[in-house]
């Protein structure tokens, strides 16, 4: 999870080995939006992005999660030191100027799983981030964990991701999850919990769930469950146990959970979105061609 490009969704969403399914966290009940709240403004990262530093921090942490090197942070905030970083400095992160994968022979894949298949986009319109850094397995190290779904932000996947888009069911299912009574993060909170995937040197279950934010659980049959992370609310109609189609709205697009919705609201818009197949997400473990010829199958007929 990072200022308003990469993050680790966190839903990015998980136990010792951030495989296990999480459990929800029971929280004291708030009222969620019926509809979405008026848009914040999105940033821009024609220039780059401001970047407030949290417990946990380094330099080389914060580049790798931005796709930048060390270097660039140093000379944009005249670091003479790049290791003397301070929780609540502001750095300015270049733009990070994100290309596509390189081309690479097609993964060689088992035949496509008929679970698998038959999906839409949850938010209309998008396309795969052509980033492996917002694809599952990608590193997050200020929380000792990896990626575990897919990250949809403006301008890394085909179509505007603002605050409060809808957020879309892939495939129909059934609602079993859905937090109308999120409480969110607290400075006190996160600290905490930065802390403890410290001590612990990973992501415990408990942890992992709290970084997803506000979520909807749908359950799509045979061990196929799909999340949606970090929202901004909970639409209205939406109760755990009722039947949605593929294209019914979910929700809404926020930074529920991250980070920065604490430390810069507004600067980690992005929706976290997970395929859990049984115990673990889909792709666990795999080289990030195969990860993604999977996510692609998923959106085949």
């Amino acid at each position: 999870m990072v200022a308003a490009l990469l993050v680790s969704s966190a839903c990015s969403d998980s136990g010792a080995s951030e495989g296990q399914t999480s459990s929800p966290v029971t929280s004291t009940p708030s009222p969620t939006p019926s509809r979405p709240p008026t848009a914040s403004p999105t940033p821009t990262f024609q220039n780059g992005v401001s970047y407030t530093v949290v417990s946990g921090d380094t330099v080389s942490g914060i580049a790798q999660r931005f796709g930048v090197t060390v270097e660039a942070i140093a000379t944009a905030n005249r670091l003479n030191d790049p290791t003397a970083i301070s929780i609540g400095q502001v750095l300015v992160i270049p733009d990070p100027k994100l290309t596509p994968a390189p081309s690479a022979a097609p993964a060689t894949l088992p035949p496509p799983d008929p679970r698998l298949r038959g999906f839409q986009m949850p938010i209309a319109g998008a396309c795969l981030p052509s980033n492996d850094y917002l694809m599952p397995n990608a590193p997050r190290e200020y929380r000792y964990g990896v990626h575990e779904g897919v990250d949809f932000y403006t301008a890394y996947n085909c179509v505007d991701v603002p605050a409060n888009a809808p957020v879309l069911a892939a495939k129909a299912g059934v609602v079993i999850r859905a937090d109308t009574e999120y409480q969110p993060l607290t400075p006190e909170e996160l600290d905490q919990l930065l802390a403890r995937t410290k001590a612990e040197g990973y992501t415990d279950a408990a942890a992992l769930d709290r970084f997803r934010g506000r979520q909807v659980w749908v359950d799509h049959g045979d061990g196929v469950v799909t999340r949606y992370c970090h929202l901004s609310g909970v639409a209205g109609d939406i109760k755990e146990g009722m039947t949605v189609e593929a294209g019914h709205v979910l929700g809404y697009v926020g930074d529920s959970g991250t980070p920065e919705s604490v430390t810069s609201p507004g600067l980690e818009i992005h929706l976290h979105w997970e395929v859990r197949v049984g115990d673990s997400f889909l792709g666990a473990g795999l080289p990030a061609d195969e990860v993604r010829a999977l996510y692609q199958q998923l959106f085949s007929a």
